[in-house]
């Protein structure tokens, strides 16, 4: 039997002890970040919860970015490719904020990124040396005229709910380039309280795609205009607050109607030559108008006379195509409207009023010009522009079409006989192909048997029987084909059925004559 000494004891336990206390040391710099690497512990997701993306110039070359921190400090942006990118910004440029602007207890950064490439992919982080955000990516404007945006009526109440709505909309179409909000985001537009429940609700969306605003009635406070960074070229004294940018063919074209006044009154003279001069000078295939109140409105309101009668009017003159508006808190979409009547499809303006948030209206009267209108129900829409066709898609919450609608311009050269316009399903996607033809994409989840319609609108008269032809591909590979034959000229609807997987094309187009012959080739009429 072997005997340990008092002394031996003693010596072990001071080396166990040494050694817990160097792995206690070596544990605390993983979780203590006085201790931690540089890439792990400089991390503050607090910065990522108050940071909005938005456009002060050129979408295709600059990116702005805006932020509000307690610390002073916090004034740069650290940004590169984001090709290739494997969590190091060793490589990144900075660009320093301007600012701060010392607002609601907090410090306000706006910081724009110039001389970027179109059409690509950035990381980038915002903070400073040891105290940096999560990184999260950016892309600026491509050439072209296909695209989507979100829009968006009145926030106002119920700001979890509203951001729960938002991530689902930019999870059900990743392809989204840009949201606009139609004002009142707040109820109390001077509550620092209300204004962080936004952002943190914003942030996770539109710190990775822009955020365009128009001021409603609730939110037209000096807070708004120190948080937002928006283009300043308004007419003078109003910049921000009137202001114009493109994006693919399309002219937007932002208004303050808490400033819309009248003949003799304000500065109306000035407001409405600047937006007669934006508009007629703009050669975009598409314009758009977005601001809070509704000329044409669910429920009388005395703005809207005064709209309709001195600000309508000059939008018609220069081509508008849509107005997107809210203030109402009721889904709406009007006719096509022209000199206060109805039009047939693709003439006049049509208006869209967009409810986001969870305060509700009822219905109003059921106005002649009123296509759809949808009360208590959290509305969003996405707005898609693929060349001469814009398709505007209304869901609720929780991601089910209330809604759609589509304007198909003719196009400028060329002389079309027929118009084909797919009827709208939720089953698929609608876009045109380089050659112009129509195309319905089959969506995710989708497959058996599906009908595919089409419109069929004559452009000028044409003797004789024509067909539409429906080519069913999968993979680029042609599956199948259907067609119909009857005189256009008086029927003006096609359907065809295909077993359907999801991913599968459909094209529709008018043809001539359609035969097996070897040496006839048929003729494209649409």
């Amino acid at each position: 039997m072997s005997f340990i000494s008092d002394n031996s004891i003693a010596k072990k336990t001071i080396i166990c002890l040494t050694v817990l206390v160097a792995l206690l040391f070596a544990f605390s710099s993983i979780i203590n970040p006085c201790f931690a690497e540089p890439s792990v512990s400089n991390l503050n997701s607090n910065l990522f919860k108050y940071s909005i993306l938005s456009w002060t110039e050129n979408p295709r070359t600059t990116q702005t970015i805006t932020w509000r921190t307690e610390d002073i400090n916090q004034d740069r942006v650290q940004y590169q490719p984001d090709v290739g990118f494997s969590g190091s910004f060793d490589s990144a440029r900075e660009v320093i904020a301007d600012g701060p602007i010392f607002n609601d207890g907090y410090f306000h950064f706006v910081a724009t990124i110039r001389e970027l490439i179109p059409g690509t992919g950035y990381v980038y982080r915002v903070g400073k040396e040891g105290s940096w955000s999560e990184s999260a990516t950016f892309n600026t404007a491509a050439a072209g005229d296909k695209f989507s945006f979100l829009y968006m009526g009145d926030v106002q109440e119920g700001y979890n709910s509203w951001g729960e709505m938002v991530s689902k909309a930019y999870e059900d179409h990743p392809g989204l380039k840009f949201g606009i909000l139609g004002g009142d985001l707040v109820d109390d537009g001077s509550s620092t309280e209300e204004w962080q429940q936004f952002f943190t609700a914003a942030s996770p969306v539109f710190r990775r795609i822009p955020l365009m605003l128009s001021a409603g009635n609730h939110d037209n406070t000096d807070e708004f205009w120190n948080v937002f960074a928006l283009p300043r070229n308004g007419p003078a004294g109003y910049e921000e607050k009137f202001y114009s940018f493109d994006y693919g063919n399309c002219h937007i074209v932002v208004l303050n109607s808490n400033y819309m006044g009248a003949p003799g009154i304000g500065d109306y003279d000035k407001l409405i030559n600047w937006l007669q001069n934006d508009l007629k000078n703009s050669e975009q295939r598409w314009k758009l108008v977005v601001f809070h109140h509704p000329p044409y409105p669910v429920v009388y309101d005395w703005r809207a006379e005064h709209l309709q009668n001195n600000w309508v009017p000059f939008l018609e003159q220069c081509g508008v195509d849509m107005v997107l508006v809210g203030h109402q808190h009721v889904y709406m979409r009007t006719k096509p409207l022209l000199n206060g009547a109805i039009q047939s499809d693709g003439e006049g303006i049509v208006y869209i009023m967009g409810n986001a948030g969870t305060k509700h209206y009822g219905p109003g009267p059921d106005y002649d010009y009123i296509a759809k209108q949808l009360a208590y129900v959290s509305n969003y829409q996405i707005i898609s522009i693929n060349g001469d066709i814009l398709t505007l898609i209304a869901k609720d919450a929780d991601g089910n079409i209330i809604d759609s609608y589509e304007i198909v311009k003719q196009p400028v050269t060329g002389n079309p006989i027929y118009t084909v316009i797919p009827v709208i399903d939720s089953a698929y996607q609608i876009e045109s192909t380089n050659d112009g033809i129509k195309a319905m994409t089959v969506n995710i989840g989708v497959s058996g048997m599906k009908y595919f319609g089409v419109q069929v609108e004559s452009v000028k008269a044409h003797a004789g029987v024509e067909t539409v032809v429906f080519s069913h591909l999968r993979d680029g590979f042609q599956l199948g084909i259907n067609a119909t034959k009857a005189d256009f000229d008086v029927v003006d609807t096609a359907q065809a059925g295909f077993n359907v997987h999801p991913g599968d094309m459909v094209k529709a187009y008018v043809v001539d004559d359609l035969t097996n012959a070897i040496d006839h080739n048929p003729i494209v009429l649409q």
